[in-house]
């Protein structure tokens, strides 16, 4: 299995389509932990395709909130093509050692010539970034901790009613822009409440 099946421009191609697209991509860019791979003021016309590692995705405002973590076989850097902004709407820095992978405007414009599914995988692509922004949004926006996590929890839980944190405590209360301490005063007060029930690393959410 290759790293590039997660790689959402291949999607409904042909296995011999695939292949001379993966092969006619540029070499994997190496970053090391902490080093920065998009800042506003320094960024590529490019999607950046996650080889191997992970990166983060942080605002740029004062809360410096951890809007996403990308792992390897998922994009970023949408908001950086097929525009004429002079500045990147994030800071993506590697969360590990990473390689990745930048497809430019000009490969993804040869790929939609020649493979119009790949425009039709990108709009969806597009798609799905507005639709994880306005949920992160709806978050931000609640009026206090528990209300936040409780949202947080409910837009990430399955069909099932359970949310599984992927990432450590602290990374998420980077990213909803609570402090730790009160990230764990919310958990307790909504398990005290009935709005969720704990099981090991999975939360069910009862309450919605």
């Amino acid at each position: 299995m290759s790293v590039y099946d997660g790689l959402f421009l291949l999607d409904g191609l042909q296995e011999n389509e695939k292949r001379e697209i993966i092969s006619a991509l540029p070499e994997a860019v190496e970053f090391k932990k902490g080093e920065i791979v998009y800042s506003p003021e320094s960024f590529r016309r490019a999607i950046g395709f996650v080889k191997s590692g992970s990166v983060s995705a942080v605002t740029n405002n004062s809360q410096q909130m951890v809007m996403k973590r990308i792992y390897a076989g998922s994009c970023f850097g949408a908001a950086a093509v097929f525009g004429t902004a002079d500045a990147y709407v994030s800071t993506v820095s590697a969360a590990e050692s990473s390689d990745i992978c930048f497809i430019t405007e000009e490969t993804l414009v040869s790929l939609f010539e020649k493979h119009p599914v790949t425009a039709v995988n990108y709009i969806a692509f597009l798609s799905d970034r507005i639709r994880f922004l306005n949920k992160r949004l709806s978050v931000i926006s609640c009026s206090d901790a528990e209300n936040t996590v409780l949202k947080y929890l409910t837009l990430s839980a399955d069909d099932n009613g359970y949310a599984v944190i992927p990432v450590s405590m602290t990374e998420l209360s980077k990213m909803l822009g609570l402090g730790r301490a009160s990230l764990y005063r919310s958990l307790e007060a909504l398990e005290k409440r009935g709005s969720i029930i704990r099981e090991n690393n999975k939360i069910k959410v009862t309450e919605k």
